[in-house]
């Protein structure tokens, strides 16, 4: 089956989301990325300036009713992919988890099925499973050159994230050699068609310094506690800042104290002052035109 988007204007407007998204990986100032899971975040955080938005896998799938690590089916992550993609006009980069594939062949062809749904960036993982083993570095390479072909085969340049998970695995080695195989990577990665190294689990900014020297690499930094300043993290080079899951258990938080007090002590305070209103929600949702039949 045929996934890419076949009319010469989906064709160019994919391409156009795509150049501005590769753009904001040039600076200045560094590329905030608040992950979000539905249409409704996704608009929000249009409605508030953001340049682009990405989906963040495992809220993607806590969402759903499922542990992240492609627990659910590629197909299910499409179908969520798609509708945010539509919702809003700035461009969308999406998580893709290790690319629901071991092939070259396989990983492109998911690939092609993500952009086909509208989105002009991914994230693509070198483990075979979180805190597992990595894949040999020329095997993830192979897997972001396919990406990088077919999609300039398909006139897009979309944005590839490449994750490298060197300081999640359980390992004994130490930190300036796990700093040293990040950079041996991301060199590798980007040589490869990558345009972004996400080296996660990173974050104190001595490391994050020598990554950025070491690859000369646009880096994506995951934001969450202990790692370093916004602020200084621009200072060091960073390009590029995700929040994962954090905007979902932020906001699940926010939904369990109302329904704790709710239920403990029958009160509303949840619901009163500072609580977005009905209206506010109604003129985000009305800032753009959803195409197609209704849900």
């Amino acid at each position: 089956m045929n996934h890419e988007p076949t009319p010469t204007s989906d064709r160019q407007q994919l391409a156009d989301k795509a150049r501005s998204l590769r753009s904001l990986h040039a600076g200045p100032g560094l590329l905030v990325l608040p992950n979000i899971w539905d249409p409704l975040g996704a608009r929000l955080l249009q409605s508030l300036g953001y340049p682009a938005v990405a989906t963040a896998s495992a809220a993607v799938a806590f969402s759903l009713g499922y542990d992240d690590g492609e627990k659910i089916t590629f197909d299910a992550m499409l179908a969520v992919i798609r509708p945010i993609a539509d919702s809003v006009r700035v461009p969308l980069t999406a998580d893709i988890e290790r690319g629901y594939a071991d092939s070259p062949a396989g990983v492109a062809d998911n690939a092609r099925r993500v952009l086909a749904a509208g989105a002009v960036g991914i994230n693509i993982e070198d483990s075979f499973s979180e805190g597992a083993l990595l894949r040999a570095t020329d095997q993830q390479c192979a897997r972001i050159a396919a990406i990088r072909a077919m999609a300039r085969e398909a006139g897009v340049h979309m944005v590839i994230n490449a994750r490298t998970d060197v300081f999640i695995i359980d390992s004994s080695a130490t930190l300036q050699d796990r700093i040293k195989e990040t950079i041996t990577r991301g060199k590798e990665y980007m040589a490869a068609g990558a345009d972004c190294l996400y080296p996660i689990f990173a974050g104190d900014l001595d490391t994050v310094s020598q990554i950025v020297e070491g690859t000369g690499a646009p880096i994506n930094i995951y934001a969450r506690q202990g790692v370093a300043s916004m602020s200084d993290l621009e200072a060091a080079g960073v390009r590029r800042l995700s929040l994962g899951p954090n905007l979902l258990r932020a906001a699940l938080q926010a939904m369990r104290q109302v329904a704790v007090e709710m239920r403990g002590q029958g009160g509303y305070d949840g619901f009163g002052e500072g609580v977005i209103t009905s209206d506010e929600i109604r003129k985000i949702v009305r800032s753009h035109k959803m195409p197609g039949k209704k849900v």
